[in-house]
Order: C-alpha cells, then structure tokens, then sequence
C-alpha cells in the first residue's frame, strides 16, 4: 500500500496569482455592473423617512427641479432641540411628494417623496 500524496492542491490555473487576478476581475465586473444599473435603469428613488420623528416642513413641491445640496425636507427629531435638515444627494426631478408638516413618520416605513434622478447619476 501507498501513502496518498499530501499537501496538493486541485486548481485550475498554474498558481494562485491566476485565481486572485480572476477573483479581482469578477469582483469589478459585478461593482461595475451594480453602479451602472443604479445609474442609468433606475428612474426614480423612493425617499423613505431615515429615522422617526415629526415632519417640519418640506422644502420641494411635485413637478419642481432640485440640485444637488438643495434642501428637501426637515425632521423633528425625538430629544432634539433643533430639526435635521436633508438635501438632496443628486440632482433631478420630484415626481411626488407624500409627507405634509407636522405629519409623524417612521424610520424606514413612510415614503416622503419619490425624485427622478439624472441620468448617470447614482442615487
């Protein structure tokens, strides 16, 4: 009887160098993939209350152009004394606006307004 062979390895390429460089490719194509997607076949972006609080005033209207850095919508925030302001991220269009002042909201569950992001530009 023979001693089976020890310490080898089944791979498909000559050395691991291969498998790191094909494992870096992959992973770029798939990140490329993703941003592209967000980019250009997403239209619009559902904005969701980030954390619970009380509308103070919302700052856009349906129909109306905002740029990058405007402001959105300002939230009371609960044991805050100032209210959390939010601008938008990117540029483009509200296409609806669902939130009013003074209307509660939940972390995550109630949509404030819905923007119709520039092409190629990520969300």
């Amino acid at each position: 009887m023979s001693e089976p062979k020890k310490n080898t390895k089944m791979t498909v390429f000559k050395t691991d160098r291969h498998e790191d460089m094909a494992a870096i490719f992959f992973v770029t194509v798939v990140v490329a993939s993703i941003l592209i997607y967000m980019a250009f076949i997403i239209p619009s972006v559902t904005i969701k209350a980030p954390t619970s609080g009380k509308v103070v005033a919302v700052a856009v209207q349906k129909g109306s152009e905002v740029k990058k850095g405007d402001l959105l919508y300002s939230l009371q925030l609960k044991g805050k004394p100032e209210p959390k302001k939010y601008k938008a991220v990117t540029s483009g269009k509200i296409l609806s606006v669902t939130a009013k002042p003074d209307d509660a909201v939940k972390k995550g569950k109630d949509v404030i307004l819905v923007l119709q992001h520039e092409k190629g530009t990520l969300p």
